[in-house]
C-alpha cells in the first residue's frame, strides 16, 4: 500500500550554536510543494465523516444507522459501542467521549462516524444516521452553572478549578478606588489548515498522519481508546497548517483510526471551516470584576479580582488556563495587597482550551482598563501611572515569587512614550462623516461635538442587544433588531425536556442525525450571495 507523504530536504549538520541552518520544510513550503495532512492520499482510501449533535444539551434515546448503511458507497457506521478501549479522552482529565452515548453536552459533539468510498457519499450517509434526542435546557452561563440549583454537567460537578491568591492585608484601604466589570468573549484561532488526518491500518496496529501540536500526548490517548499498546499506534506529523493552541486537543485522531481498523482500509478525514469551529477548543470567554485601590500620589495599594472562565462542556486545558488567569491578574505592576479568585466552570458551550498566551490575554484587558480608569480618577497621565507602579528586578509577584531576571517594564514604557504616534486623518465631529452616519442609532454627540457611542462606559464592554433563543434550542442569540426565527419549544414531559422546532437552517454537521426539524437542503450547497463590485 502506497501513501503519498511529504518529502523533506534534510540540512547537513555543519557548525554550532548561532549558525543559520535552513529549515527542512522551508523550501517546499515556499514553492507550494509541501504536502499537509489534508493533501495526503493512499491506495484504496476511504473518506470519513462525523455525525454531530445539533443540540447543546440532550439525552440520546436511540441511534439508527440502517438507512446510512444502505446508502451507496458506505463501508462502516460506528457508534460508542465500537470503541474497543477507553470511551473518553482528554489532555488532563479524560472526561470527553470519543463518541457520545448517554448525553450530548454541546452543539457539535460527535455521536457517530461514517466511512464511504467518496467524500460526498460519506457526508450524505451521515445525514441519514437517525439520532433520537430528548432535548434538555442548556446551561450556557458560567455564573449560573456555579449555583447550587444548577444541573451537574459532570459527576465531579460544574467547577473545574478554583485558584485563590491572597497576599498582604485582605482589608487594606485606599484613598482612591475604581471598580469595573469586563467581559472577553470566545475567540477562534482561525488557523489556515483545518483539522485533517489519514489513518492507515496494519496487521499490528495503525499509522496516523495528522495535523497536531502534541504527537506524544495524541499517541497516548489514541492507544488507550483503541486498546492497543502505544508502540502499535505510530503517529506522524503531517504538517500543522497553523494551530496556536487549537490543535493540542484531539479532533480527527481517534475517529480516523477507528474507521481504518473497522474497514481494514486507509481513511482520511478533513474538516471544513464550519465543522472546525466545533471541532477544536477556543479561547475561554471570561468575566472579570476588578477593584483597584491607590494612594493619592498614584501608588497601588491593593487589587481585588473575581474572574470566571467559561470552560465549556469538557475540561481540556482549563486547569492550566485558570492558573494563568490568577497569576497574571494584576499585570506587570507592584501591588502589596492582592486578593484574586479565579474559577473555571463547565457549561454546555463548545469546549474552551489553549490559545496563544491563554489566560494572560483575558486579564490583560481587565487590569489595563482599570489602570486607565485609575489614571482618570487621579488626574494623572496613564503612562506616568504605569511607570510609577511598574515591576522591576527584585519585585515580588502576588504569588510570592521574586523577579530575579531583567524586567524593564518602566524603561519600555518610557521608550514607547518617546516614539511619535503615526499620523492619520481623523474627523473631529460628526459633520465630517457622511450625512447618513449622523442618523445612525447608538451614536450621540457630546457637548464638544465629538462622536461617542451611546450607553458606553469605561467600566465595562458595551454589549449589543440580543434576543436569546428559547430554552432547548441550539441556535445562537440573534440581534434584537432581527425577528426571531425560532419558536418556543414545546414541553414533552414533566421533567423539563422539550422538542426544538427551530426553523432556521442549521449547519451541515448540525442537521445530521437529528430527530427534530433541523435540516439542510439535500444538495448541501451553501447559498451564495452576489456582490456588486465597487468602482472608483
Amino acid at each position: 500500500m502506497t501513501v503519498s507523504v511529504p518529502s523533506f530536504v534534510v540540512a547537513p549538520a555543519r557548525g554550532g550554536v548561532g549558525e543559520s541552518v535552513p529549515r527542512p520544510d522551508a523550501v517546499p513550503k515556499v514553492r507550494g510543494r509541501f504536502a499537509y495532512s489534508s493533501d495526503l492520499s493512499a491506495e484504496g482510501m476511504l473518506w470519513g465523516a462525523t455525525v454531530r449533535s445539533p443540540h447543546p444539551r440532550a439525552r440520546i434515546r436511540a441511534v439508527d444507522a440502517g438507512a446510512a448503511l444502505r446508502s451507496p458507497g458506505v463501508r462502516a457506521v460506528l457508534t460508542h459501542d465500537d470503541v474497543p478501549g477507553e470511551k473518553t479522552y482528554g489532555l488532563g482529565v479524560r472526561d470527553q467521549p470519543v463518541l457520545a452515548w448517554d448525553e450530548v453536552r454541546y452543539a457539535g459533539e460527535p455521536v457517530a462516524l461514517v466511512a464511504a468510498d467518496e467524500l460526498e457519499q460519506a457526508a450524505r450517509a451521515a445525514e441519514l444516521v437517525h439520532v433520537e434526542y430528548e432535548v434538555l435546557e442548556p446551561l450556557v452561563d458560567p455564573e449560573l452553572a456555579l449555583e447550587p440549583s444548577a444541573p451537574r454537567l459532570d459527576p465531579s460537578g460544574n467547577l473545574i478549578r478554583h485558584v485563590r491568591i491572597q497576599s498582604g492585608d485582605p482589608d487594606a484601604r485606599a484613598d482612591v478606588v475604581v471598580r469595573g466589570e469586563y467581559e472577553v468573549g470566545m475567540q477562534d484561532q482561525a488557523f489556515l489548515g483545518p483539522e485533517s488526518g489519514l489513518a492507515v491500518p496494519h496487521d499490528d496496529g495503525v499509522d496516523l498522519y495528522v495535523s497536531t501540536q502534541w504527537l506524544h500526548s495524541d499517541q497516548e490517548q489514541i492507544a488507550a481508546s483503541l486498546a492497543l499498546p502505544p508502540e502499535k499506534v505510530r503517529v506522524t506529523l503531517g504538517g500543522v497548517g497553523g494551530a496556536f493552541g487549537g490543535k493540542e486537543d484531539l479532533s480527527v485522531q481517534i475517529h480516523c483510526c477507528l474507521l481504518a481498523l473497522a474497514t481494514g482500509r486507509p481513511v482520511k478525514m478533513v474538516y471544513g471551516r464550519e465543522e472546525s469551529f466545533v471541532g477544536h477548543v477556543h479561547r475561554h470567554p471570561t468575566r472579570m470584576r476588578y477593584e483597584h485601590g491607590a494612594s493619592r500620589d498614584g501608588r497601588l495599594v491593593y487589587v481585588r479580582a473575581h474572574l470566571v472562565l467559561d470552560g465549556g462542556a469538557y475540561a481540556s486545558s482549563s486547569d492550566a488556563v485558570c492558573s494563568n488567569v490568577a497569576a497574571f491578574a494584576c499585570g506587570p505592576y507592584e501591588v502589596p495587597n492582592v486578593g484574586v479568585d479565579a474559577l473555571a466552570v463547565r457549561t454546555n458551550n463548545v469546549p474552551a482550551g489553549a490559545m496563544r498566551g491563554f489566560g494572560a490575554v483575558q486579564v490583560c484587558f481587565g487590569y489595563e482598563s482599570q489602570m486607565d480608569r485609575l489614571a482618570e480618577a487621579l488626574g494623572m497621565d496613564p503612562l506616568d501611572l504605569r511607570i510609577l507602579n511598574a515591576m522591576g528586578t527584585g519585585s515580588r509577584l502576588p504569588t510570592g515569587q521574586g523577579v530575579r531576571g531583567p524586567a524593564p517594564v518602566a524603561e519600555l514604557l518610557r521608550r514607547l512614550r518617546e516614539r511619535p504616534l503615526p499620523r492619520r486623518p481623523r474627523p473631529a465631529t460628526l459633520a465630517a462623516y457622511p450625512a447618513a452616519f449622523s442618523g445612525s442609532p447608538g451614536v450621540r454627540t457630546s457637548s464638544g461635538g465629538s462622536a461617542t457611542p451611546s450607553g458606553s462606559s469605561s467600566s465595562a464592554i458595551s454589549r449589543a442587544s440580543t434576543t436569546p433563543p428559547p430554552p432547548g434550542c441550539g441556535s445562537p442569540p440573534r440581534p434584537a433588531s432581527l425577528s426571531s426565527r425560532c419558536t418556543p419549544p414545546r414541553s414533552t414531559s414533566g421533567r423539563g425536556s422539550a422538542s426544538c422546532r427551530c426553523r432556521s437552517p442549521a449547519p451541515s454537521w448540525a442537521s445530521t442525525g437529528s430527530s427534530s426539524s433541523h435540516r439542510t437542503p439535500r444538495s448541501g450547497r451553501p447559498v451564495r450571495r452576489r456582490r456588486r463590485a465597487r468602482r472608483g
